[in-house]
């Protein structure tokens, strides 16, 4: 279960990282738009994207996010991911993920995406380590 901190800092609407693995073993990080439901984080990916590629062959993925105004406040998941596909689904799910970065703006934004797959991936937050420093003076 997710302390205060940790919900707080992820309910704000900085960007995170998340770290997938390449079929050779590299790592294959991508900034993503996200929104914590309860205790998981979900965010959408074109189903041919390589994040979506990499975690239906290999589930682990870490995910970092930092506090929008002090990098040295972050924390990072670490766990195992699943992809599901449900492309009006992932299509509901990325207007309230938008809504959160561009406002009313989203549901323009969605309509305007192409008729590609889209699909959600849902991570689990079981393993979550948060750092709280501040800017070197």
């Amino acid at each position: 279960m997710l302390d205060a901190a940790a919900r707080d800092l992820l309910d704000l609407s900085g960007v995170a990282t998340l770290t997938t693995l390449m079929a050779t073993g590299a790592p294959q990080s991508t900034i993503i738009w996200y929104r914590r439901v309860d205790d998981v984080l979900r965010l959408i990916a074109p189903a041919s994207a390589v994040k979506a590629r990499n975690i239906e062959r290999d589930s682990r993925v870490s995910v970092v996010v930092t506090h929008p105004e002090n990098p040295y406040h972050y924390l990072e998941v670490r766990g195992n991911a699943t992809v599901l596909h449900n492309d009006s689904g992932a299509r509901e799910e990325l207007r309230h993920i938008a809504r959160r970065y561009i406002g009313e703006r989203a549901d323009t934004y969605v309509g305007e995406l192409s008729s590609a797959e889209r699909v959600i991936v849902e991570i689990p937050l079981q393993r979550v380590r948060l750092y709280v420093g501040q800017r070197p003076d």
